[in-house]
């Protein structure tokens, strides 16, 4: 009697049956993606080196009680924190961003020299809404400085932005506030203190919804509309930045925030710095100078790096004497990677440079060859595949390899190669060293 499967069974036997997805708010990157990625995270190395930050590395998974630590993130955070326990039934959660476990370490080492300064590239995850450029799973970039209270290291953060932006072709403008000035708007409004934090979330969307919801989000926290029409009209404040911060002074008076506004500006003078009074950056840990990056054109309408200066949060994870201000500069590399896409014509698609392809030759024949390119430095592939020479060809050219180096038997007797520049179409016959110089030269 043939026996019945159900579909359990079937699937096991038949694992194609199965409905492959990608787990929401995640995607894989493709080579050419990859290729990109490995591009930026290049320029952005090679200038936190060139601006003395040093490496860091610090575990994907963390205690759920360091990342709910009224010190760190705050309520708002903690809602899309993914939350798990391992075997001994402790609580876990997996990072939502850098800075808290940065603050982490910190604590855990006081022997470090202050100032330190660091830079992480690491994975983060948050369980909150999804679009094409806010994912669940996403890289984060950190620059960060502790041990001082000096705002010439808020600008180092601003002019490490403009650097690297414009080394990766992206022309960027980077917002400036200083949350000292929405906590003296405030004060100066007899907004409630208990009800800033909730006031700082509201405005912290004001990119993302219209005005008038942000408004109505404020009113229903119990802020007088007169008065929420006299924040805005700070908050809006046109002009340029010297015309912006007189305003604020006439308003403000005697504003630490504005001292310090003014302080940062002139170390970090720009044209593509501006100074935006509604810019509130929405984590309740940042005390002092805020920015964020947006790519001018309006083409990618995330920012592409933000953070700011956050002088209590690491002291108080410690919890002794010593102060621990900081400041940090964070850079957004999925959405950087999407600004760039977005730019660029062409997408690289192989890291390859040179792809040797045999002609009517055992491959092993070629190897000699393959290994004396990679050796001067020239990323080789080679055809390992008994394809004909079009085929292979057209392999090169969709992969967008830059040189073909073809080897025959009559190649192999005179101890040359034939090279054939994919672009032009252009053949050579030359040494494997003369092709060496062409590639390199």
């Amino acid at each position: 009697m043939q026996k019945s499967c159900d579909a359990s069974s079937i699937l096991a036997i038949h694992p194609f049956f199965m409905t492959l997805e990608l787990a929401k708010g995640t995607r894989d990157l493709p080579p050419e993606e990859s290729i990109l990625l490995d591009e930026v995270v290049s320029v952005l190395k090679r200038n936190f080196i060139l601006f003395g930050f040093n490496p860091l590395e610090t575990p994907i998974l963390e205690r759920f009680d360091t990342l709910a630590s009224k010190y760190a993130g705050g309520a708002e955070i903690l809602k899309e924190t993914f939350q798990l326990t391992d075997q001994g039934k402790r609580a876990l959660a997996l990072r939502y961003d850098l800075t808290v476990p940065f603050a982490r370490f910190v604590a855990m080492n006081p022997q470090l020299k202050l100032p330190f300064k660091r830079y992480q590239i690491g994975r983060v995850f948050r369980d909150g809404p999804v679009s094409t450029n806010r994912l669940r799973e996403f890289t984060q970039c950190d620059c960060d400085i502790v041990g001082t209270k000096s705002l010439v290291a808020d600008a180092e953060c601003v002019q490490l932005y403009l650097k690297c932006f414009s080394e990766l072709g992206l022309d960027v403008v980077v917002r400036v506030n200083n949350r000292k000035i929405l906590d003296e708007m405030m004060n100066t409004l007899n907004i409630s203190e208990a009800l800033r934090d909730a006031v700082i979330l509201a405005l912290d969307k004001i990119e993302k919804k219209p005005r008038k919801e942000v408004e109505d989000e404020i009113a229903a926290l119990g802020v007088s509309r007169e008065v929420i029409g006299n924040f805005f009209s700070m908050l809006n404040l046109d002009g340029n930045n010297k015309e912006i911060v007189a305003r604020l002074e006439k308003f403000l008076g005697e504003s630490s925030g504005v001292l310090e506004l003014k302080e940062v500006l002139r170390y970090s003078s720009s044209k593509n710095v501006r100074v935006v009074p509604s810019l509130a950056r929405g984590l309740n840990y940042y005390t002092g100078t805020i920015f964020e990056v947006y790519v001018k054109d309006g083409s990618i309408p995330n920012s592409i790096g933000s953070g700011g200066r956050y002088d209590t949060m690491i002291g108080s994870f410690v919890g002794g004497p010593q102060e621990y201000p900081a400041v940090g500069c964070s850079f957004g590399l999925d959405v950087i990677i999407n600004a760039l896409r977005a730019k660029r014509k062409q997408v690289k698609k192989s890291v390859a440079q040179v792809y040797v392809i045999p002609i009517g030759v055992d491959v092993k024949k070629v190897l000699n060859i393959v290994k004396e390119l990679r050796d001067a430095g020239i990323a080789t592939d080679v055809a390992l595949n008994k394809k004909g020479v079009s085929k292979n060809l057209d392999y090169a050219d969709k992969y967008g390899i830059p040189y073909a180096v073809l080897v025959g038997e009559d190649e192999l007797k005179k101890g040359k190669v034939k090279i054939k520049d994919m672009t032009s179409g252009k053949e050579k016959l030359l040494s494997v060293r003369s092709v060496v110089k062409i590639i390199i030269y």
